[in-house]
C-alpha cells in the first residue's frame, strides 16, 4: 500500500523510478510545466492528459 501524501522526497532525493512516479502523482496538480528529470515519454503523456482535464 502506499499514501501518497505521506510520500515527502524532495527533488534531489529521486532516486528510482517508483520515487519519480511517487512525486509526479503528488504535485501534479500544482506543477505548469513537466521538470527535467521526469522528461521522458510515459511522464510526457501524463502532464499531456493532467493539462488537458486543467484548460
Amino acid at each position: 500500500m502506499i499514501s501518497i501524501p505521506l510520500f515527502n522526497k524532495q527533488l534531489e532525493e529521486l532516486k528510482t523510478i517508483m520515487d519519480q512516479w511517487l512525486y509526479l502523482l503528488k504535485h501534479l496538480s500544482t506543477m505548469d510545466r513537466l521538470p527535467l528529470f521526469l522528461d521522458n515519454r510515459i511522464f510526457g503523456l501524463i502532464f499531456e492528459i493532467r493539462e488537458m482535464n486543467y484548460s
